[in-house]
C-alpha cells in the first residue's frame, strides 16, 4: 500500500512504519540517516497536528465566549435604547434627547401593501370524497385567504365563481364537493388591511366518469379581484 491521499492518513501510515524502517534499514534498503530523519519528522508532524487540534478547539471556545459576550452587551444596549425611547417620548424635546444619545429616533412602521397573489394552487380528492385545496403565499400582516369555487357541467357549461370561505391557513377542505358535474375548480386570493391580491391561477378536479386525480394550476392568466363573488 502506497501513501494515502488524506494528510492525517499519511501521518498514521508513517507512524505505523517508521520504527520498523529504522530498525531494519539495512535489510530493506533504506539509508539509516533517511529512516531516522523520517521518524523524527513524523513525530514533529504528530506534535504539530495535536497542537492544531488544540488550537482549533481553543478557537471554537473563543468564538462561543465572543458570542456570549456580545449577546450580553446587546441585551443591555437594547435596554438602554428602550429607556431612552421612553424618556424621549415624555420629553419636551425628543429630538434633543436622541441627538445627545447619538441614536436615531424610532421610525413609524410603514403599513404593508396588498399581498402577493397565492401560488402553487392544487386540489385533490380525499378518500372521503372531499376536495383538499392547498396553495402557497405569505401570511405576513394578518393575511387571510378567500377561496372561490366553480363547476363545469357534463354538457360543458361553467358556473360563476362563488365564494366559499375566508381562512387564515393555506389549505381548505371542501366538505361539500358538488356531485353530478364534470369537474370542480378553485381559486384563491390573499387579503389584508393593505389590500387584496389578484386571484390565483385556478386548479380543477375532474369528477365522475373522467376520474378523480390531483390537478395543479396551469398557465391560465390570473384575474383581478372584484368584490366577494366574481363571474
Amino acid at each position: 500500500m502506497r501513501l494515502p491521499q488524506r494528510k492525517i492518513q499519511q501521518l498514521e501510515y508513517l507512524e505505523t512504519r517508521v520504527e520498523g524502517w529504522e530498525e531494519n534499514q539495512a535489510a530493506i534498503g533504506v539509508a539509516l540517516e533517511l529512516a531516522t530523519s523520517t521518524k523524527t519528522k513524523t513525530q514533529a508532524a504528530r506534535d504539530a497536528y495535536d497542537d492544531y487540534l488544540q488550537k482549533r478547539q481553543d478557537a471554537r471556545d473563543a468564538r462561543v465566549d465572543w458570542l456570549n459576550a456580545i449577546q450580553a452587551a446587546v441585551g443591555d444596549g437594547r435596554g438602554c435604547i428602550r429607556s431612552i425611547d421612553a424618556f424621549a417620548k415624555n420629553s419636551a424635546n425628543p429630538d434633543a434627547v436622541y441627538a445627545l444619545a447619538s441614536i436615531a429616533p424610532p421610525k413609524d412602521r410603514e403599513p404593508l401593501g396588498k399581498p402577493d397573489t397565492p401560488t402553487g394552487l392544487s386540489v385533490e380528492l380525499s378518500t372521503d370524497g372531499q376536495a383538499i385545496v392547498r396553495w402557497g403565499g405569505s401570511r405576513q400582516g394578518g393575511t387571510v385567504f378567500t377561496v372561490q369555487r366553480r363547476t363545469t357541467a357534463v354538457g360543458g357549461q361553467t358556473s360563476p365563481w362563488t365564494t366559499l370561505v375566508t381562512v387564515p391557513e393555506r389549505t381548505f377542505v371542501d366538505q361539500a364537493t358538488p356531485s353530478g358535474v364534470l369537474s370542480v375548480g378553485y381559486r384563491v386570493r390573499a387579503e389584508r388591511v393593505g389590500g387584496q391580491s389578484f386571484f390565483s391561477t385556478p386548479a380543477s378536479l375532474p369528477l365522475g366518469a373522467s376520474g378523480n386525480q390531483q390537478q395543479v394550476a396551469g398557465a391560465i392568466a390570473p384575474v383581478e379581484a372584484s368584490g366577494k363573488d366574481a363571474g
